[in-house]
C-alpha cells in the first residue's frame, strides 16, 4: 500500500505510524490485525483512539469461554485494560482497544475500519 492509496485517519502523523507498528505488534501475538474504528477511523475530533481486534468466534470463544449475558469475563477486561495501556505507552495516544467477537461485531458496529499493521508489512 502507498502512501497515496493509504486511508486519511484523524489521528495524523506520525501517530499513525505507531499505530501501525502496534498493529503488527497484535498481529504477531494473535494472528490477526486489529482495526482503528470509531471518530478517530474517520476525523480530528476524538476523545479516544477506538482500535478493535476482532476475532472469528470460535477463537474469540477459546480465548473468552461464554457468560450468562453473552459479555465477557474479568479476563477480558484484563486483556483489553492491559492492551490498551500498553498501545498508550507504544503510541501516546488514548487508546481504547477491545478484542470482540466477529459476529458481534459485525452485527453492532458496521462502521469505517481501517486496519492496522498493513502499512510496511512483507517489506512493503
Amino acid at each position: 500500500m502507498t502512501e497515496q492509496s493509504r486511508p486519511m485517519i484523524g489521528v495524523g502523523m506520525p501517530a499513525a505510524l505507531h499505530l501501525d507498528a502496534f498493529g503488527r505488534e497484535v498481529d504477531a501475538a494473535f494472528g490477526h490485525l486489529p482495526y482503528l474504528v470509531g471518530s478517530a477511523a474517520v476525523g480530528k475530533q476524538w476523545r479516544d483512539v477506538d482500535v478493535r481486534l476482532i476475532l472469528p468466534d470460535h477463537e474469540f470463544a477459546d480465548l473468552f469461554p461464554p457468560v450468562a449475558d453473552g459479555q465477557p469475563d474479568g479476563r477480558w477486561d484484563l486483556l483489553c485494560a492491559a492492551i490498551s495501556e500498553l498501545a498508550r505507552q507504544r503510541t501516546g495516544l488514548p487508546v481504547d482497544f477491545q478484542i470482540q467477537r466477529q459476529s458481534y461485531a459485525n452485527d453492532r458496529y458496521p462502521g469505517v475500519r481501517h486496519a492496522l499493521g498493513l502499512h510496511d508489512r512483507n517489506g512493503q
